[in-house]
Parts: structure tokens; sequence; C-alpha cells
């Protein structure tokens, strides 16, 4: 309810907003023809990121005069960062510091003619923040208040899988329909390509029977599957005896993965921060399926191609966070 009416007031106070969006910048809003460097703003999980990468080169060919830069914390940056589509990645924490600081080093960086606060949750901060900012059009979601902050205002319809709220927010500011597919895009290079192969070589994975990489951990703090269950699934799957299962995760996960493999009773290779995020892709590619939380790592393996069982927190909505891939099992 707080939320609610926090903004039934914003948009009764929306003249006000509009007037200080305005005196906040140095020029007027402008058509989207006109964009000649644009940001890309929003939530700070690898998830989210990846969700924007499907439709990307349809923003780039609707708006081919404007270079698109993305705003994102690590891991994320890295994974955009060699996307073909954007003309660079900035740290978020540039644009999240100090006013001061942040209009100095986006200034550096050259004048932003747009910005587009991607996010369809607490998007206002975003908007408010880019205001501040002086960058005179701002395009965002506004059915949660707020519209006197946004230029360049897109209708949500909810609910759909994440990917498509982008999806449909590049369409009706592009003015033209976007293709359907939602697979996210990740653009490994070479060194991430070795980096996977040697990883696989020192596992001794080579030439042996498919592998099922398994991700057991989240930072979502409830509503996730126990430890315990991920270890009686494996447990079950190794009693078939078809599949090598090897179990993954970042560099502070290794006493929970440590801990599933004793509970499952099984030998398995433990993957704990061994790589880059686009060499974990590459790895992933070499897999046979892949069984995570609703977490970074499902959405690594979409991007793979490769099958996917997620367990989803069921306190999501199921829609929303639901499958967006072929391959994946929800």
């Amino acid at each position: 309810p707080g939320n609610y009416w926090f903004a039934c007031a914003s948009e009764m106070l929306r003249p006000a907003l509009v007037g200080l969006g305005r005196s906040w910048c140095a020029v007027s809003p402008s058509p989207p023809t006109a964009w000649r460097r644009g940001l890309l703003v929003g939530s700070n999980h690898i998830g989210d990121c990846l969700h924007l990468t499907a439709s990307l080169p349809a923003l780039r060919a609707g708006l081919p005069d404007c270079q698109w830069h993305c705003a994102a914390p690590p891991p994320g940056c890295e994974v955009l960062e060699t996307n073909p589509h954007l003309s660079g990645c900035l740290r978020l924490d540039v644009v999240a510091a100090p006013l001061a600081r942040a209009r100095a080093e986006l200034a550096a960086a050259g004048p932003f003619d747009v910005a587009i606060a991607y996010s369809n949750i607490a998007f206002w901060r975003d908007l408010l923040r880019l205001a501040r900012l002086g960058i005179p059009n701002r395009v965002g979601f506004v059915h949660k208040g707020f519209s006197g902050l946004v230029t360049h205002p897109i209708a949500l319809r909810h609910p759909q899988p994440f990917p498509f709220y982008f999806r449909d927010l590049v369409s009706q500011l592009t003015g033209q329909p976007v293709p359907a597919p939602t697979r996210p895009q990740v653009f490994p290079t070479d060194a991430d390509r070795q980096a996977a192969a040697e990883c696989w070589e020192r596992l001794r994975l080579v030439g042996g029977p498919p592998v099922v990489l398994c991700f057991c951990t989240s930072r979502q703090a409830s509503g996730v599957w126990p430890l315990e269950r991920f270890a009686q699934t494996l447990r079950l799957l190794n009693e078939a005896g078809r599949h090598r299962i090897v179990l993954g995760g970042s560099a502070g996960d290794r006493a929970a993965l440590e801990r599933v493999r004793g509970l499952a009773g099984l030998d398995c290779a433990v993957l704990a921060g061994d790589l880059s995020v686009r060499a974990l892709v590459c790895f992933l590619e070499r897999c046979a399926g892949v069984i995570a939380p609703d977490t970074g790592p499902r959405h690594l393996a979409n991007a793979a191609d490769v099958p996917v069982v997620f367990v989803r927190n069921l306190y999501v909505n199921r829609v929303e966070s639901g499958v967006y891939c072929p391959t994946e099992c929800d």
C-alpha cells in the first residue's frame, strides 16, 4: 500500500516533476531519430543484463545513428563489453557516484542524448538519477508512477517473461516489430574459449560421459530449494549411470558445493570461481545439461543453448520468472 500511494502522489505532482526534469537539462527533449549517444541503465543482476541482449540487435537496427552504451556492475559488464551491438560498457558505479563526480565522468565519456531506464520494478530511482544528470531524453515505463520524469513513456504488458519487457520497449521506441527469439547472446573471445578448454581438460572431462553441471546456490535469501534436495537429485541422476556430474558456483560457494558433494556421496568435480563469466558460457556449451536455481547460471546456460532444468523461487511471479527459451524446464 505504501508503494501504491507513493506512486499516486508522484502522479499528482507530475507538473512539478516535469519542471524539475527540464530545469536539470541544458537542452530540450528530441525525437529518437535525432539521438546519437544512448545509455542503458537498469538492474544490477547478471540475468537482467542478459535479458537485454536478445533485443539489442533490433535496437541498433531501429535507431542506427545512435551509439548505445550500457551501465552495469561486474560481472554484467564482463558479459556486455564484447557485445558488438553496444559501443561501450560503463561500470554502474560511475552513474551511481556522487552527483558532481557522475556528471564529470559522464561528460568525459561524452554527452548522452538519451537514457533508457529498462527496469520495470523500482525504476523511479534510475529516472530521478538520470534527470539530475541532465540527460534530456529519458525512456522508461510509467505503470508505477513518476511519469513526469519520463520524456518517452513505454506501455507495459503484464505479466510476461522478463526478456519480453525490453523487447516491447525496443519495439515501441523504434516503431518496428522485434523478432520473437529471446535467447541471451554472449560473445566470448578466443581467450575465453581457450580457458574453458583448459578447465575441461583439467577436470578430466575429455572423452568421458556427457557432463551435467549443477549450480546449487543463489543470492536470494529465501524461497530457494534446500541443498539437501539438490544432493538427492544428484544421487538419483548418478544412479542412472550415464552422466558425469560437476558442481558449479563462485569462489565463495565452494563450502556449500563441498557440502552438497558430501550429502550426495558422490566423487564429482567442483568448479568454483575457476572461470570468468564468458569462459563459463564456453564451458557450458560443452555440457549435456544444467541444473540450477533461478539465478545467473540459468541465464548463462540459456545463452549457451544448453538444456536447463531450473528450480524457480516460489515467491516470484511464475510468468515473469518462468520459461523464456524452448531449451529450459521450470
